[in-house]
């Protein structure tokens, strides 16, 4: 028997936790958030329920410990899904990127095993951490002012096509062992002290500079930053980092004397990507606005 929709309310929120939103957030947005899980010492963890940021990178520093992540099975979407169509007439799920992680493809599976495709719009945000944060923000406080389906999608293929990510590491060890650079990479940057600058460009993250110290790579994404958006009327800009919180204070400081921020954050990054750069990752995640967006955070 076909369900009556009108009786329900109009649209849910999922993610996943490579989203960086904060429990704090998923409660006062109604954000339902889907777990990665991280793997560690033959042990599964749920990412945000079993084993947190701070707990990875410490072990990390500490033990010089090696996680692994792996998306979330297509049962546990199907599991979330079926629970919020008994309340809502649709679902936007926003997830990282598809060509950083297997998220997207269980999201769509489960989407159809319940048969549901008309309900839930799945969209890939071709970032990840607050780049896909930035995305689920904006379509939550869009849902409060009931904009249309349409005018939300609108709304997130805007940023996804202008939200750029500047970021750096202290060392490619990490990404060497998790298979992500060649060996001889990382023995090149251990011995020359080399700091890659890092950024997204079509979801996939690239090497897009270097500098040859830390304080110089640092120094670097944020004039990137300030370059790249000192015209634009409004933007929006978080710093995410694995146990560099100081840094990142500094960073966003020089950011906000230099550029019209409607809204910041600093948070931790996400297992799924500081897992395999270790402790010193510092990410800048920024997008311009249009005046709809804007008004949303201001």
């Amino acid at each position: 028997m076909k369900k009556n929709l009108g009786n329900l309310k109009e649209c849910a929120l999922v993610t996943d936790s490579a989203s960086d939103i904060s429990k704090e957030f998923a409660k006062e947005y109604n954000i339902n958030v889907v777990p990665i899980y991280i793997h560690y010492n033959g042990k599964e963890f749920k990412d945000g329920v079993d084993i947190d940021s701070n707990q990875i990178y410490t072990l990390q520093k500490e033990k010089k410990a090696i996680f692994n992540s792996s998306s979330p099975s297509p049962h546990d979407f199907a599991q979330v899904y079926e629970k919020l169509l008994k309340e809502y007439k649709k679902i936007f799920s926003i997830h990282i990127s598809s060509k950083l992680s297997a998220v997207i493809k269980s999201a769509r599976i489960a989407r159809g095993l319940i048969k549901a495709e008309k309900r839930i719009k799945i969209f890939d945000s071709l970032s990840g951490a607050m780049g896909t944060g930035f995305m689920v923000l904006t379509a939550a406080r869009s849902i409060l002012k009931k904009y249309s389906c349409d005018r939300i999608l609108f709304l997130l293929n805007f940023l996804r096509d202008n939200i750029k990510m500047y970021g750096t590491i202290d060392t490619l060890k990490y990404l060497q062992r998790s298979g992500r650079v060649p060996a001889i990479a990382s023995l090149m940057s251990g011995i020359l002290k080399i700091k890659p600058i890092l950024g997204i460009k079509n979801g996939i993250v690239e090497m897009i500079g270097i500098a040859v110290t830390r304080r110089g790579s640092l120094a670097e994404i944020a004039r990137r930053v300030i370059k790249d958006f000192k015209k634009e009327r409004w933007v929006i800009v978080s710093i995410i980092h694995t146990l560099s919180f100081k840094e990142s204070k500094r960073i966003m400081k020089k950011i906000q004397s230099s550029l019209n921020c409607v809204d910041t954050i600093i948070t931790e990054c996400t297992p799924v990507i500081g897992a395999h750069t270790g402790p010193g990752l510092i990410g800048v995640i920024v997008s311009k606005l249009n005046r709809d967006i804007a008004d949303l955070f201001i």
